[in-house]
């Protein structure tokens, strides 16, 4: 019997699969306390959340009013974290968390893995519109996108104190926060949040103005991109705003300067409570201005520590538990799993096609070979590979007329070669650099309705406008190529004929070949989120498990800008090669190229916040979702050529590459219409 040898594919594919579980298991490992915090996912209507609740209040006897209202068709996602010391018999604090726009629940991973590892009761609800909830329960939870119904559930928990109710948000989420508690906090309300933590969106800290009996507390981001621009919040503590809070609260304040970290009463100023214990008032308002993003609201140590050290000063240490200080943070060994993970799920579009490739065609079914044959299952896709040399395959290859193939790539020492690989580089470079604001703002006014993802537009028409110019900028490098070569007799190569099938029928197997790439790619993603609750993700940056209702928005709507961008980036990818040059090193360069326009635009902006207090471009989405826009050039450079040089056409790393990076960007991105909710 013949031994059976696995094959490097094979190998790396299982190495990629057990560090994709280890991230999950690390992940809900940390996010869990060790297990010791019971998390609970809920998707349901708003009809089923009536009753569950009902049915704990039958049990339980608490008196709750419930404020929103019933619907059978539209759902709501959110998740509960109960430690061990919260119980019927000594119920503990609890605190709601609501994330920003164009984020989930799982953006509250500090919030929630912090507070309840510290022994808090802690619900994280997908926002109307948002992760897994319908954008319709918007109009059904009091404008409170779905905060109204966390509240109302949480407080008809067994294990929840109903006397020490919080909330917390981050931007788009705190004036969710403050709907809720104008929409709970009414005359004669049976049960009251009675305490709201603001940081990074602090306009909805205003609208808390006339509440009673209600601690506040507010931590404008020094470089929040938003506030910066309304507020200064680089000098928000001078500022009227600050003032203006702080008077809400205690109307004698008559300080120019709001002190930071100090606590007010209606009464006057008061010392900070020692460690883990609580104000023991009722109403009190405190200010943060700490050097932090808006980003930085739900993604750091220092804004983590804030949140913790408000919700002590709340209520104290919960029953059961002893203290903990700010500072003793795990968080972030949560959202370091997350990130090993996203790292594993981005190098599976080179495993997959690997071990795809390694199928054989057999008599009886399939078997996997160690090394590639002529008689693989998707042989058909590289048959342009063996049609022609592939060393031929660089931009502008050159070559004698009576040569007919050429036998070596062309030398970038030579004048004729590194001259118009200047003119064509260089304008690629730049044009991002001043085109992607111009297109951000342009998006707004040219996509109809039918286009619902608002941020998404904006990188949608940027990365068409991009495409557009690209193919223009590989039309300039064939004609100075057949300038420099006009008398010496060298045929140049047509840039691009790299896109070159041998018809619709390769086509569409590519096109089908790269489907099965992308849904296996997305399983892993699917065992996580619904065995573990996880993403993949940094920060914002989410490989998100799309739903099938969007898949028409995704292939139809939005995967065509992509495909433009694709197209002739595969294209330049392909051709930009020379002898001198590893294939790392071109492959590298068109990384570097991808990128660089996009570290300039941030390097500018960012360096100008912190130095003036203002963005240098443009403030709010713009500037904060360029970041989203990193990653996805290193993957296109390294996918796309590798996928090039296994099957020898540019096609599948195009589709590949625009799948991944559409649906991403759509399951990133907030779902406004009710297409998406088919």
């Amino acid at each position: 019997m013949k031994k059976f040898k696995m094959s490097g594919p094979i190998k790396a594919l299982i190495i990629t699969s057990v560090l994709m579980l280890a991230s999950m298991f690390g992940y809900s490992l940390v996010k869990t306390n060790g297990y010791s915090v019971k998390e609970t996912n809920y998707c349901m209507t708003l009809t089923s959340l009536q009753t569950k609740m009902k049915e704990n209040l039958e049990e339980n006897k608490k008196d709750v009013d419930i404020l929103f209202d019933a619907n059978d068709t539209y759902k709501f996602s959110f998740t509960t974290y109960v430690p061990k010391n919260a119980t019927k018999d000594n119920p503990a604090p609890a605190v709601i968390g609501a994330h920003g726009y164009n984020n989930s629940k799982e953006m509250q991973l500090s919030n929630f893995t912090e507070l309840a590892k510290r022994g808090f009761v802690v619900v994280v609800p997908d926002l109307a519109g948002h992760g897994r909830s319908d954008v319709e329960i918007g109009d059904y939870t009091k404008g409170s996108e779905g905060v109204v119904a966390a509240v109302n559930y949480a407080m008809t928990m067994d294990e929840v104190d109903n006397t020490k109710i919080g909330v917390t948000g981050h931007s788009a989420g705190n004036l969710d926060c403050i709907n809720a508690i104008k929409a709970i906090n009414v005359d004669g309300a049976k049960n009251r949040v009675s305490s709201f933590f603001c940081p990074c969106g602090t306009i909805s800290a205003l609208f808390a103005g006339g509440q009673k009996n209600l601690i506040l507390g507010v931590a404008a981001g020094k470089y929040d991109e938003l506030d910066t621009h309304y507020f200064n919040s680089n000098t928000f503590l001078s500022g009227p705003l600050a003032s203006v809070i702080v008077k809400n609260v205690y109307p004698s304040f008559n300080e120019t300067t709001v002190k930071e970290g100090q606590w007010y009463t209606p009464e006057g100023p008061v010392q900070s409570p020692s460690d883990g214990n609580s104000l023991g008032v009722s109403s009190a308002v405190a200010i943060w201005n700490p050097s932090i993003t808006h980003v930085g609201g739900t993604f750091s140590t220092i804004a983590t520590k804030l949140t913790v050290e408000f919700f002590y000063a709340a209520y104290g240490t919960p029953t059961g538990m002893t203290y903990l200080s700010g500072t003793s943070q795990t968080w972030w060994i949560a959202s370091a799993f997350q990130i090993l993970g996203l790292l594993c799920f981005f190098s599976l579009a080179i495993t997959l096609v690997a071990c795809l490739f390694e199928i054989k065609k057999v008599s009886h079914g399939m078997a996997f070979s160690p090394r590639i044959e002529n008689n693989v299952v998707f042989d058909d896709l590289v048959e342009q590979r063996r049609c022609r040399s592939d060393s031929a395959l660089a931009i502008g290859t050159s070559v004698k007329k009576s040569i007919s193939a050429p036998t070596e790539l062309p030398s970038i020492k030579s004048w004729k070669e590194y001259v118009p690989f200047l003119v064509t580089f260089i304008p690629l470079i730049l044009f991002p650099f001043f085109t992607y604001y111009p297109c951000y703002d342009a998006a707004t006014r040219l996509f109809s309705s039918a286009y619902s993802c608002p941020n998404v537009n904006g990188i949608a028409l940027f990365t068409l406008v991009c495409g557009l110019f690209s193919f223009l900028m590989l039309f300039v490098n064939w004609i100075a190529r057949k300038l420099c070569h006009l008398h010496d007799g060298t045929q140049v190569m047509n840039p691009f004929s790299f896109a070159k099938v041998s018809g619709f029928k390769q086509l569409a197997l590519i096109f089908l070949f790269s489907l099965l790439v992308v849904a296996l790619m997305y399983v892993p993603n699917y065992i996580a989120y619904k065995g573990f609750g996880m993403n993949f993700q940094a920060s914002v940056y989410a490989a998100g498990l799309p739903r099938y209702e969007w898949i028409p928005a995704i292939l139809f709507r939005y995967l065509p800008f992509w495909l433009v961008f694709m197209i002739s980036n595969s294209l330049l990818n392909a051709g930009c090669r020379f002898k001198e040059i590893p294939e790392w090193g071109s492959t590298l360069f068109i990384a570097i190229a991808n990128l660089l326009p996009f570290l300039l635009l941030i390097t500018i902006n960012y360096s100008t916040l912190t130095s003036t207090g203002q963005t240098y471009y443009t403030f709010g989405d713009p500037s904060i979702m360029i970041w989203n826009l990193l990653a996805p050039q290193i993957f296109i450079a390294v996918v796309g050529r590798y996928l090039y040089k296994k099957t020898g056409n540019i096609w599948t790393g195009t589709f590949v590459c625009a799948l991944v990076l559409t649906i991403m960007a759509v399951t990133i991105t907030r779902h406004t219409s009710s297409f998406m909710f088919m």
